[in-house]
Parts: structure tokens; C-alpha cells; sequence
């Protein structure tokens, strides 16, 4: 009973979480431009910020509002173009970060 108890929490687990992930996509932009745009808000941020390695709500808000300041948009995979890039953020950094989406480099 133990056993399906936790295999259904798994399940209803993975079937939730599939889908949510989220990425910053501007229309046009490549990858590389999209992650190099990243960095630049994440540089930023260490400016302000003494705990931009823990990323509580100031450091998420920070970054979100950089990354709309130029341009960015959050997008869930399913409505991304199917021809884009997607790359997932550093998981071991925090669970709420998000991915970026470009098209691919020419």
C-alpha cells in the first residue's frame, strides 16, 4: 500500500512539473545573444546584491525586471516556436530560475 501510495505521488509529481519550465525568448534573438543578455543581468545583479548566490526574492525580481528591461519575455515550452533553442538553467543554482530560448547561431 506504502509502494503506491509513493509511486502515485511520484507520478502525479512528474506530470506536473512537466511543461512548467519557463524561458526568457525574444523574438529574433539567438541563443547566444539571449544568454550573453543573462550574464549581463546576472553581472549587474552582484552589484546590489551581498546574496546573488543564495537568489532569495530581491535577486529573482532583479533579474526578471533586467531581463524585461531588454526585451525579454518569460514563455513556457509549449508556446515557444518549435524552431528555437531551448536550455534549461543551472539546476543547482535554484529551482526558480529560468531558461533562455534563442534561435540557433548562424
Amino acid at each position: 500500500m506504502i509502494r503506491l501510495v509513493v509511486l502515485t505521488s511520484l507520478f502525479t509529481l512528474m506530470v506536473f512539473s512537466t511543461g512548467c519550465a519557463t524561458y526568457y525568448y525574444q523574438e529574433g534573438k539567438t541563443i547566444s545573444k539571449c544568454k550573453s543578455d543573462r550574464r549581463e543581468c546576472y553581472e549587474e545583479l552582484k552589484k546590489y546584491s551581498s546574496n546573488w548566490r543564495e537568489m532569495g526574492q530581491y535577486e529573482f525580481e532583479f533579474m526578471e525586471n533586467c531581463m524585461f528591461e531588454k526585451g525579454y519575455r518569460l514563455v513556457t515550452e509549449d508556446k515557444l516556436p518549435m524552431r528555437v533553442r531551448r536550455e534549461d538553467p543551472e539546476q543547482s543554482l535554484h529551482w526558480r530560475l529560468h531558461g533562455t530560448a534563442g534561435t540557433l547561431d548562424e
